[in-house]
């Protein structure tokens, strides 16, 4: 896994590079701002992907692919995509290096590829059985997460680490109708991340 986020980060590098040295002038919009790598948070074991910052940096896009080995994921390996928008609440600078944001809100939009993960309903559930999706979650999070200024792979780069506490549609209304017998925590789910932003 080490070794495909390095590659990954690498190949990101050198196609926001490529993209700048070749017509510096001209902005290329769909050269991703910035590689992440997150752990957990319901959208895989461990998920890699790209993004970008949106109104001036104080929100981004980002698209996540997840992995869930066999060994975590009982009869086969679990594939995910993840559509995740998040905005900066909150902005501290203690330094001209370092801008911490202690509350982030965002959203996230995660399917699960597989034949036996359907969009819609089987045909073999009556109508209204299941009013949920099987391969869709929607989930809203809040999180926070703290970025430096680096010049370690790229003058000008900056490297964002953040956590995320969320829960999906399914847990919350589960946790809305049976609010005696469950208990916050156990509808909720948490990631941790690195977001490495090229220079611009």
């Amino acid at each position: 896994m080490r070794l495909y986020c390095i590659i990954l980060l690498f190949a990101f590098t050198y196609i926001k590079g490529f993209a700048q040295e070749k017509e510096p002038h001209i902005p290329r919009w769909y050269v991703p701002d910035f590689a992440a790598v997150q752990y957990a948070g319901s959208i895989g074991f461990f998920s890699i992907g790209a993004g970008y910052d949106l109104f001036k940096e104080k929100a981004n896009v980002d698209l996540l692919f997840g992995y869930v080995p066999p060994a975590y994921a009982g009869d086969g390996a679990i594939r995910t995509m993840t559509l995740k928008f998040t905005g900066e609440v909150i902005r501290l600078q203690p330094n001209p290096t370092t801008l911490i944001h202690p509350l982030t809100i965002g959203t996230y939009f995660n399917y699960t590829f597989g034949h036996e993960y359907s969009s819609d309903l089987p045909a073999w559930y009556p109508n209204g059985y299941y009013w949920w999706s099987e391969a869709v979650r929607v989930n809203v999070f809040i999180g926070g997460n703290v970025r430096f200024i680096t010049n370690r792979l790229q003058q000008g780069s900056k490297v964002t680490a953040y956590y995320e506490i969320g829960t999906n549609e399914i847990k919350l209304a589960s946790y809305t109708q049976n609010v005696h017998a469950l208990n916050i925590w156990s509808i909720l789910h948490a990631g941790i991340g690195v977001r490495y932003h090229f220079a611009k």
